[in-house]
């Protein structure tokens, strides 16, 4: 049987522009996850439009077209907050990155990411989310009312779940969440 993996992410934010974002990995950290707020042409309403990794963080912001796409911008960085799974690697990019990226986009589905929609980890994970505004303080409330706090995909028979604290909770029935 295989080992629940348990990952917390600390987002910081949120950003007003892409030089402002690129400027603060740049100085604080490498790799990481960024979520991309605001609405794309055809919206009203302002919603998690992408979510994406980088080895280097600073430089994926200012080239990434999807980023370019959307108006009304807010951006998120998010730092992995607990180790890295023991064992061999596989891969290039860290697990508890790609498996954080994965689940985001596979339960949360924002607008404009396309890769690791379909498919789903080969592995338990959970996400834990939290929010920390520019200058280390608890955010006091989440940036979207659609990013839950926690993410939880115990295995393919048992249903995965979007947990908001507070009560609010989304089930994915097994194995229709795989479709």
């Amino acid at each position: 049987m295989k080992k629940h993996l348990m990952i917390a992410v600390n987002w910081y934010g949120p950003y007003g522009s892409l030089e402002e974002a690129s400027e603060v990995a740049k100085e604080y950290w490498d790799g990481g996850l960024y979520a991309a707020l605001g609405r794309s042409a055809q919206q009203k309403k302002h919603k998690i439009q992408y979510i994406g990794i980088a080895k280097e963080l600073h430089g994926r912001l200012r080239t990434s077209p999807k980023i370019k796409e959307i108006d009304d911008l807010s951006l998120w960085l998010g730092q992995i907050a607990t180790a890295e799974p023991s064992g061999r690697r596989m891969a290039i990019t860290k697990p508890t990155l790609d498996f954080a990226e994965w689940l985001h986009v596979r339960f949360v589905r924002p607008s404009l990411n396309e890769k690791k929609t379909r498919g789903l980890p080969n592995r338990s994970v959970t996400i834990l989310n939290r929010w920390w505004s520019r200058n280390d303080e608890p955010y006091a409330i989440q940036p979207h009312r659609d990013w839950p706090n926690l993410i939880d995909f115990p295995d393919d028979v048992i249903p995965a779940r979007a947990v908001w604290f507070g009560g609010k909770q989304r089930l994915f029935q097994a194995p229709d969440y795989a479709n």
